[in-house]
């Protein structure tokens, strides 16, 4: 039961109700060792071979920390912020958890308080003042989401202003990093091949806010909310697919509230490709090389129900000689770049992705498989970091290559 001075101090926390206290301390989230038999469950937090290992830096000792917030036992400070904010919120620990609790929910929370009390990382705030500002996190013109549209031999139409089945969001990370504006520009391709009517924002595109929400910046994360709620709302879109894990799962899971009345599917592009080649009776051709997949948290763990698992390997099964590493799916290690790590901690988003480059070395496979944009910025610097000869490369680019004729 919640203390009255609880409700009082603790807005966001307190939303979360009785399951803040009901972890048992039992350290399944440090090491899944009851599972260790099983290649799928091998190992759960990333971060705590890459932190000095303490209690707080993993599940069980920020669950301790949230408790003795609420008992008033402990009191906010930068320190630790410092600790909280070491973690990807990739969620792995909720999967072994005996009690179903959702962590990364919790911990979103925390940030959210800590943030309230002035203790947010510096690191983070012109990210999420230009989210409010420029409505990107990059801290660009947001106009620059217009420029990979621009290599297209085709035209698009403007979802401002014509209507199409489909609107694609893109997301900042295709639309404004050039390194992966592939990843935008061969989901149009696809697209375009396909024949599907779709269209896009362009440059009016508006950030999903995904960053503002895992740092806890609940302030930049309702002002876009807000605002892509209006636009979405003139546009009269009815279908949303996506090509990045983050805007995906935002926009599914967090955005319930503010779309509820616009009743507007949000797919995963992999997901709508899936159902639409299967249905169409479209056959990819093998492109005869060997290929291992990363799970993003956020169209698995985190991406709500149900999770994207099986979508990407049918695919990458038809295109390639297709092998598994040892954690997959729900057990799956996390590439390290999300809740605000790579920009809050780059070195600790690094040396995660290290690890899991050398997990997907171990496949001898020559491609890494992923279909977010985010994890592929940080594992293809953990692959360069590495220098490994693995190559990082996006889902949607080898269906493109696989629809050629």
């Amino acid at each position: 039961m919640q203390s009255p001075d609880m409700q009082e101090r603790y807005r966001h926390l307190k939303k979360i109700g009785p399951s803040l206290l009901q972890c048992i301390n039992c350290g399944d989230c440090r090491d899944a060792t009851d599972y260790s038999s099983d290649p799928q469950r091998w190992g759960v937090c990333v971060v705590k071979d890459h932190t000095p290992g303490f209690e707080p830096y993993f599940g069980r000792g920020k669950m301790q920390i949230i408790r003795s917030v609420i008992q008033n036992k402990l009191t906010f400070s930068k320190e630790m912020a410092d600790v909280i904010f070491q973690c990807p919120t990739c969620n792995s620990c909720s999967e072994v958890c005996a009690y179903d609790i959702d962590n990364a929910l919790i911990y979103e929370a925390l940030r959210a308080e800590l943030i309230d009390a002035g203790y947010g990382l510096e690191t983070h705030i012109p990210m999420n003042q230009a989210v409010i500002d420029l409505l990107n996190p990059y801290q660009r013109d947001n106009a620059q989401k217009q420029n990979w549209i621009e290599e297209l031999d085709f035209h698009v139409k403007d979802a401002a202003e014509e209507k199409a089945d489909i609107l694609y969001f893109v997301g900042c990370t295709a639309a404004l990093t050039p390194e992966i504006k592939s990843v935008a520009i061969q989901t149009a391709n696809v697209l375009h091949q396909l024949n599907i009517d779709f269209s896009l924002f362009g440059k009016q595109e508006i950030c999903c806010g995904s960053v503002s929400k895992r740092t806890g910046n609940l302030k930049a994360f309702d002002t876009v909310a807000t605002k892509n709620y209006g636009l979405f709302k003139r546009s009269g879109i009815q279908k949303i697919i996506t090509s990045c894990a983050g805007c995906y799962r935002t926009l599914k899971v967090d955005y319930k509230d503010y779309l509820e009345d616009l009743n507007i599917e949000v797919l995963h592009t992999i997901e709508f490709l899936d159902k639409y080649l299967k249905e169409k009776g479209i056959e990819l051709k093998n492109l005869g090389i060997k290929t291992t997949y990363h799970d993003p948290c956020h169209t698995g763990r985190n991406g709500g129900s149900p999770p994207l698992y099986e979508q990407p390997r049918r695919l990458l099964s038809q295109i390639s000689n297709f092998v598994e590493m040892k954690t997959i799916k729900e057990n799956a290690k996390c590439c390290g770049a999300g809740g605000g790590v790579k920009k809050g901690f780059p070195e600790l988003a690094l040396e995660i992705a290290k690890t899991r480059v050398k997990e997907a070395e171990e496949t001898g496979a020559e491609y890494l498989v992923s279909m977010c944009p985010f994890c592929f910025r940080n594992l293809d610097d953990g692959i360069e970091s590495s220098n490994s000869q693995i190559k990082m490369v996006d889902l949607i680019e080898l269906i493109s290559l696989a629809l050629l004729r």
